[in-house]
């Protein structure tokens, strides 16, 4: 059993596709196909069925792919804390993000820290804000954009934003400079499902009120269109706004409702040196806050 079959393992299962494991791996396709069935040779069992559709786990692979997960980290951990104790930073770091980070703040983070980290290849995973969690718990990626409201994470505040509406122009509120969402109540609300819909429930909850959008869509720019076409209004964290989209007026509530995101690692978790570095590199970072 080698270390480069357990991340052929790692690869297939958490991208469901031999060829797409082989594009993160930098192998072939054939490589990676090898190192796998040269995996269940050494355990005598199959962990990866293989279909038209693409690559699933068979119940050994469930059983197994964490503990080659925490090998491969565990490998990781000792090639980048050797090149730490030498004054380098090298290796892979995974950044989960949610829409509204990936808009406003994490490129321009994850350039100025290449920069200064030449041998760190950063990667950045989009998902939604539940996603953010559950990666995190399954050790898909290193450091997580978490809402404090949503769970919990160790490492610094990145953002700090308020929930605004977002209206037509012509909209009878556009010009107020703060709406209470009992006034948009005879409105089309349009909501992503995948982002950020559990925080809108909540504010409308404390108010004693029940959310029921008319519209449910997957990207910003669709809302925002939507928003400029006069079907509705919405509900979005301010920073999903960055670029001051044309055609459609953003309004604070009434009263506030501000919104805390923090990147960071599972609470009581070990991170690696890159990680730790990362995290240090954005406490210190003026511009995020």
């Amino acid at each position: 059993m080698h270390l480069a079959q357990l991340r052929a393992l790692v690869a297939v299962a958490d991208r469901g596709s031999f060829t797409r494991a082989a594009t993160d791996l930098g192998l072939t396709q054939s490589a990676v196909s090898h190192a796998l069935a040269a995996l269940e040779r050494d355990l005598g069992q199959r962990l990866v069925d293989r279909d038209r559709v693409g690559a699933v786990l068979t119940a050994v692979g469930k059983a197994v792919v964490d503990d080659a997960r925490e090998a491969v980290r565990a490998a990781d951990r000792v090639a980048e804390r050797a090149a730490a104790s030498a004054g380098e930073l090298v290796g892979e770091l995974r950044l989960g993000g949610m829409p509204s980070t990936n808009l406003a703040i994490l490129p321009a983070l994850q350039r100025r820290f290449a920069r200064q980290h030449p041998g760190a290849r950063v990667s950045l995973l989009e998902g939604t804000d539940d996603e953010m969690v559950d990666w995190l718990e399954r050790g898909l990626v290193d450091l997580s954009c978490v809402v404090a409201e949503l769970g919990t994470v160790e490492g610094p505040v990145l953002a700090r934003d308020e929930f605004v509406a977002l209206l037509h122009p012509e909209h009878p509120l556009a010009r107020e400079a703060r709406v209470g969402i009992e006034e948009l109540l005879d409105d089309a609300f349009v909501t992503s499902k995948s982002g950020c819909e559990p925080l809108v429930e909540s504010i409308f909850a404390s108010q004693g009120l029940a959310f029921r959008p008319t519209h449910r869509v997957t990207q910003l720019s669709t809302i925002v269109t939507m928003v400029r076409a006069g079907m509705g209004v919405a509900i979005l964290p301010s920073l999903m706004l960055a670029g001051d989209p044309a055609g459609v007026v953003p309004v604070p509530l009434r009263p506030r409702a501000p919104r805390t995101v923090r990147i960071g690692h599972r609470p009581g978790a070990r991170p690696s040196a890159l990680a730790k570095a990362f995290l240090d590199f954005v406490a210190e970072d003026r511009v995020v806050r």
